[in-house]
């Protein structure tokens, strides 16, 4: 979808189309190439493509109707300066800047993000042309258009994108680690985060997966045309050959509205905690009594320590509330969250925190909380994950927790239907599906539904 069709979805379409100019803004600006359009270059017989200054002055002369502006954010820029590099009048952009902020937090934009700028020509001399509206998609799937409703005065609306989803299967071996080999295969890092949050139920990343073992992951892509680009959705199936058995997880929507990742059998794979709340760390010690690495003297080692890259994302284990986040001694930094009556959670050593980590607030699980580093008593970096059951520390490799759902019946039947169809749309071999749906029928007796 071009930047004209994301527009048309608010109704606010730019009159005479076929003389429209798509102007790449930085011979205005400074922040792009200049090009004409096609319809331009029809519009006025020319082949050159790219255009100086005094080139364009004359097209817009030229123009009878509207024209449109790109423009790109780029570092050091703000929205009131890229709206007077483009010709807007200050008036004018300080008005639609005050309405784009009842919409937006302006601080949150970023270099890259794309604006675009619809113009109306009031008279011929190109400095009479007028801003008209503005529109961008300042997150995932949201577009927000400003429009002029009378003299230096303008209102804002926001309205989701509608587009196809494009799902996209990727597979390989792993030689190191999990992260390694799906990066190599042009996994998003966002699909990469939802993946670990996923196994970090049901796969112990250190013990677990040897050199040697298969995955198969599939997303969504959308695209958001010229104004978004592309970006990656939520991940749908991931599958892992673990030596001589395979662990297959499809997600998958209850008829009661419950979203999650589910085995062949019809078990939810989310549990309350994770078992691995870090990408492919290395387990470097384990719960119990052990001769400290810098003090040299024995005592009670409360946690799991993974040894890990320095930077690389820790998770939140599970839902809940942040209840700490400060340099504590030997631990350095700190955070600790707590899940529910029973449970809660605390990571030391990190690089640093994610910014929106605060005591307090609500996080979900699989979302990051930090970074690994060697803040406080370590040889290197690691991070050092601990579970407390009731206000005591128990060893996380010990927790068996039960599934959050099983679906049986009805339910049953139809995610069976629904992951064969996700297979099939993937282009992924349903053979081994299909033997692991007859075992799971004729260990459950449920295919009937």
């Amino acid at each position: 979808m071009n930047s004209l069709g994301i527009l048309g979805l608010v109704g606010i379409g730019v009159a005479g189309v076929g003389s429209a100019i798509m102007l790449f803004a930085s011979s205005l600006t400074g922040h792009a190439d200049l090009k004409q359009s096609n319809e331009a270059a029809t519009l006025l017989n020319s082949r050159t493509s790219e255009l100086n200054v005094v080139t364009q002055k004359k097209i817009v002369q030229q123009m009878a109707e509207d024209l449109r502006v790109n423009l790109t954010l780029n570092k050091g820029d703000t929205l009131l300066s890229i709206l007077a590099d483009a010709g807007v009048s200050n008036g004018d952009a300080y008005a639609a800047r005050d309405s784009l902020k009842e919409m937006i937090d302006l601080r949150s934009l970023k270099v890259g993000q794309r604006i675009s700028l619809g113009f109306r020509t009031v008279r011929e001399a190109p400095a009479d042309r007028r801003l008209e509206n503005l529109a961008m998609i300042p997150e995932t799937d949201r577009l927000v258009v400003v429009k002029r409703i009378a003299d230096q005065s303008f209102d804002a609306i926001s309205r989701p994108i509608k587009h196809e989803v494009d799902l996209i299967p990727a597979s390989g071996r792993i030689t190191t680690s999990l992260y390694e080999a799906a990066r190599v295969q042009g996994v998003p890092m966002s699909v990469l985060l939802q993946t670990y949050g996923v196994l970090g139920h049901a796969v112990d990343f250190q013990r677990d997966i040897r050199s040697g073992d298969r995955f198969d992951i599939g997303y969504e892509s959308f695209d958001d045309g010229a104004l978004g680009g592309k970006h990656s959705g939520k991940l749908v199936y991931i599958s892992l050959r673990l030596g001589d058995r395979t662990q297959s997880y499809f997600r998958h929507k209850t008829k009661d509205g419950f979203t999650g990742f589910f085995d062949i059998s019809g078990n939810s794979v989310q549990t309350s905690l994770l078992k691995t709340p870090v990408d492919g760390g290395r387990l470097s010690s384990l719960f119990g009594k052990r001769k400290h690495p810098i003090l040299g003297y024995t005592r009670m080692h409360k946690g799991l320590d993974f040894a890990a890259p320095l930077g690389t994302p820790v998770l939140a284990a599970g839902d809940g509330v942040i209840t700490a986040r400060e340099l504590k001694g030997s631990f350095g930094k700190y955070v600790s969250i707590r899940h529910d009556n029973q449970y809660s959670t605390s990571y030391a050593h990190l690089s640093k925190y994610e910014d929106s980590i605060k005591p307090g607030r609500l996080v979900r699980q699989g979302d990051v909380i930090g970074y690994v580093g060697s803040t406080g008593l370590a040889t290197g970096p690691n991070l050092h994950y601990e579970v407390q059951r009731g206000g005591k520390s128990v060893n996380p490799i010990a927790i068996d927790l039960p599934s959050q759902r099983v679906l049986t019946d009805n339910e049953l039947t139809r995610f069976r239907q629904a992951a064969k169809q996700l297979l099939s749309k993937l282009d992924i071999s349903i053979s081994k599906f299909e033997a692991l749906n007859e075992t799971s029928l004729q260990e459950t007796g449920s295919g009937s539904g």
